[in-house]
């Protein structure tokens, strides 16, 4: 359906409150613009989108909520020398948000005008909302100033634990960059206590070593069992630079921010303002991976699939991090719904002779998606086997074949498998439950599918999954009371789960609550699949004969 150009600025308008209508009319050339701009934003084409409202800002100067949209655009879309112009003219016009403030630390560390970044510091610790990354702002820049000891601005002090939690890594990179070895100590003692941020400097710091000679502190600050680490280990092994070196304000400030974002972007990752960091830490460094994954996994939470591809593409095949970035590819290719190019991608990886196990992990779940469980069965296998030959059987690999090889119709061999991954990781609830409610669904020994679920649930009491499953079970053995009160449970933690719908109105129906019941099979039609939503709708009309009973 077609829709008139004034119809569609008039929605435009009323979705953003106080646009100006003295500077853009409905009929103007400057609206027929502004729609443009808007639709190419909604559309995930952020570059169209700066470019139309760079135009309207041209003709509307003075129009502070047209710069603001140009800013924000212009930097979700990568084109910074825009949006170094529209936070110049917000700045201006008095109307510079605390965010934006940080694109003129940017625009100051890239030009290496230090004073100036020292009053943009300044200025961002006066107004607050970033104040606490300011003593790491100015360890950098003092670092760019060539002071003594720049280190000594960030060290972590009994103020702010916010504070602290960024000044702990960055006074490691910046006595790092200004040549300190003491301070390994520290780093180590970060790696043994399995620090989440500690790859990251493990990599800046075998970097720096290696710059300067030093390959037996490099190689001993490289242990671990990530696989980026394993790849610096084999540079250095190999007399070969390592990449990730944090040596310069640019570098180390894009490190703070890509960090900030990545912290600030919630559960769904559909934080604006986190992907403006993200992108103000890619224009301080444009070949920082990590800033430049993060990046990518933003502008794809956002809904920008395409702009993300391409930032990926730019990540070297023989950087560390590569490894993580073609993983997360491969995530925005399913996400956008492109399975076959994911598929194509996966296959050309696990095809190179030093493909490793989580080349096969990727490709297995692929084909899993495209419900091809006997091929992401034989990947799995190839995870297994090359672990093997490493010496590291996985008991994740074991689970997950034998999850598609149950989708393949052999819970025989699946079964096996499930022993083997339980033997491994005694303890593991997710097996556990697997094994008890696979027997449970094949009518299978229900004592023993009892004990295996039951233990399950006292592991983790809180999976809405092993609840169902301890449900199901109650009710299969004639337990309505107890179906019901673990059901209940279940439907609490996963409420739109169809099958856990199910499964409570078929409880309920037995316990002789037949409103209920039908509620409850009503919740369970709304995300049913066509098979289920006819049993389902059968239900509904006559109640669950012993053949309409759910899976």
């Amino acid at each position: 359906m077609r829709l008139k150009i004034g119809y569609v600025a008039t929605a435009l308008l009323i979705a953003t409150p106080g646009m100006g209508q003295a500077s853009i009319t409905e009929n103007s050339s400057e609206m027929r613009q502004y729609v443009r701009a808007r639709l190419a934003d909604a559309a995930g084409m952020p570059d169209a989108a700066a470019s139309s409202y760079a135009r309207l800002l041209q003709a509307a100067p003075q129009d502070k909520r047209l710069a603001l949209r140009t800013y924000r655009q212009a930097l979700t879309a990568g084109n910074f020398k825009l949006a170094s112009q529209a936070a110049q003219q917000l700045d201006r016009l008095s109307a510079l948000p605390p965010d934006a403030v940080l694109m003129l630390l940017a625009d100051a560390v890239n030009v290496r005008d230090w004073n100036r970044a020292s009053i943009v510091v300044n200025r961002l610790e006066r107004e607050q909302v970033f104040a606490f990354l300011a003593p790491v702002m100015r360890g950098w820049v003092a670092l760019g100033q060539r002071k003594d000891d720049p280190a000594r601005l960030v060290a972590p002090s009994a103020g702010s634990q916010l504070a602290n939690a960024y000044a702990r890594d960055h006074y490691l990179l910046i006595a790092l960059a200004a040549g300190r070895t003491d301070i390994l100590g520290d780093l180590r003692r970060l790696m043994a206590a399995n620090d989440a941020r500690a790859v990251r400097l493990q990599l800046a710091a075998a970097a720096l070593l290696m710059r300067r000679g030093d390959a037996a502190n490099a190689a001993q600050i490289l242990q671990g069992r990530a696989p980026e680490l394993e790849i610096a280990r084999a540079a250095v092994a190999a007399g070969r630079p390592v990449i990730g070196a944090i040596d310069t304000p640019a570098l180390g400030l894009a490190e703070l921010l890509a960090q900030l974002a990545i912290d600030v972007k919630g559960n769904d990752g559909r934080s604006p303002v986190s992907l403006q960091l993200a992108r103000l830490a890619n224009y301080l460094a444009p070949d920082n991976a990590a800033a430049t994954i993060a990046t990518a996994d933003l502008l794809a939470s956002n809904g920008y699939h395409e702009a993300a591809l391409a930032a990926l593409a730019r990540v070297p095949v023989d950087n560390p991090l590569a490894e993580a970035g073609r993983q997360q590819r491969s995530g925005i290719l399913l996400a956008k719904g492109d399975k076959e190019a994911a598929l194509a991608e996966a296959k050309k990886v696990a095809a190179r002779p030093d493909a490793g196990p989580s080349a096969f992990m990727d490709l297995g779940g692929i084909l899993s998606d495209l419900d091809r469980p006997a091929e992401a069965a034989q990947a799995y296998q190839r995870a297994l086997d090359l672990g093997k030959a490493d010496g590291k059987l996985n008991w994740i690999h074991i689970f997950l074949k034998a999850g598609a090889l149950d989708r393949s119709g052999d819970w025989a061999g699946a079964k096996i498998l499930l022993h083997q991954a339980n033997a491994l990781a005694p303890g593991q609830a997710i097996i556990l439950n697997y094994i008890g409610y696979g027997m449970l669904d094949r009518g299978e020994n229900l004592a023993e599918a009892q004990a295996y679920i039951e233990r399950a649930s006292g592991l983790d009491p809180n999976d809405a999954a092993i609840a169902d499953s301890l449900g199901w079970l109650y009710y299969k053995r004639g337990n309505y009371a107890g179906a019901i009160a673990a059901l209940e449970r279940a439907v609490s933690g996963d409420p739109g789960q169809s099958v856990m719908n199910e499964h409570l109105g078929d409880a309920y129906w037995a316990a002789g609550r037949r409103i209920e019941a039908r509620y409850a099979w009503r919740a369970a039609l709304v995300q049913a699949d066509k098979p289920s939503a006819e049993r389902i709708n059968r239900k509904l009309s006559d109640g669950p004969g012993d053949a309409l009973t759910a899976k």
